[in-house]
């Protein structure tokens, strides 16, 4: 993270996590899929990178200590970009943005029936 952001939000933060852009990339492919949770949803590195460090920090005792995560947490991850650039979005979920899309619309339709 960029110096002068870092300064503004090193105070506040309880648990930095930094992990490898692999990480971020599988969560992509999660969240696309809809094993995350039923809906398939469209996330780009950054976005997807939240769920990636959460389920790290959940895998680990001593970070998820820190974090105070335990079976009554509640955790709210905001998901603020697409596929800004469809080609590496591709790359690394396996399949395009507009097909994901698709399938999201698909699961919408069929649980409103």
């Amino acid at each position: 993270m960029a110096g002068p952001a870092w300064r503004f939000l090193q105070p506040s933060i309880d648990c930095p996590v930094t992990l490898p852009d692999t990480l971020a990339a599988g969560a992509m492919r999660q969240l696309a899929t809809g094993s995350a949770r039923d809906i398939p949803l469209l996330a780009g590195e950054s976005a997807a990178a939240g769920l990636a460090g959460l389920s790290l920090m959940c895998k680990d005792g001593a970070r998820r200590t820190v974090a105070h995560l335990d079976a009554h947490s509640g955790v709210l991850l905001i998901n603020t970009e697409g596929a800004t650039s469809p080609a590496v979005y591709q790359q690394l979920v396996g399949e395009t943005a507009d097909s994901v899309l698709q399938r999201q619309q698909q699961w919408r339709q069929a649980s409103i029936a």
